[in-house]
């Protein structure tokens, strides 16, 4: 695991900074959509392959250049080719979000047994996902205000959770708020960006 120091000003500049670009993903993904699909290739990236490296003992500035070197590859395709950026997007919000409660379910309805269960979650879990990212990919305009308001909205109210210690003021009611509060909060961003974009995305 890779840490960089900052100082706490530091720290609240940068998360201002994501916090606004996570929005301006939210409400203005489809005037930008290259450069939104390209963000988040590069977060899909960089996240991604930090999961997949850490199976490997390598130093870790070889391992941030890794990190970053995938992330920039998969922003770069994700510009160049839209249905692309488009797949990487849906396929990682549909294998966080939707593949962990349908693999779930479908195991419980076909009577899974437990030792078959983590071979079973990741091939359902993958196609559920790839499933999803394959229809986004049909539907292509829609999807990318779709795409761009949730991803976006989700990544704001989660930066914003990470910023909050860091305030100079009392933050801890706020961090002590049920885990639904913040999914309401993210699917009500959602959906303001998705009603501000949809005109720009007829």
């Amino acid at each position: 695991m890779i840490t960089i120091q900052l100082s706490q000003t530091d720290m609240i500049l940068l998360l201002a900074l994501l916090t606004v670009a996570a929005g301006v993903v939210c409400f203005a993904g489809f005037r930008i959509y290259k450069l939104a699909l390209a963000l988040i290739g590069f977060a899909v990236g960089f996240s991604r392959s930090q999961y997949w490296l850490s199976y490997l003992t390598l130093p870790e500035t070889t391992t941030l250049i890794l990190q970053l070197v995938i992330a920039l590859l998969c922003a770069v395709l994700s510009w160049c080719f839209v249905r692309l950026g488009i797949f990487i997007g849906a396929y990682h919000f549909a294998q966080l979000h939707i593949s962990a409660i349908l693999t779930s379910l479908l195991a419980q309805q076909l009577d899974i047994p437990d030792i078959a269960y983590p071979l079973f979650s990741a091939a359902a879990g993958a196609g559920i996902a790839w499933l999803c990212a394959y229809i986004a990919v049909k539907a292509e305009r829609p999807v990318v205000v779709i795409l761009t308001s949730v991803l976006g909205a989700f990544a704001a109210v989660e930066i914003l959770r990470w910023l909050l210690p860091f305030l100079p003021v009392d933050t801890q009611a706020i961090q002590q708020l049920p885990e639904l509060v913040f999914l309401v909060a993210k699917a009500l961003l959602a959906l303001a960006g998705i009603a501000v974009q949809r005109p720009v995305g007829k």
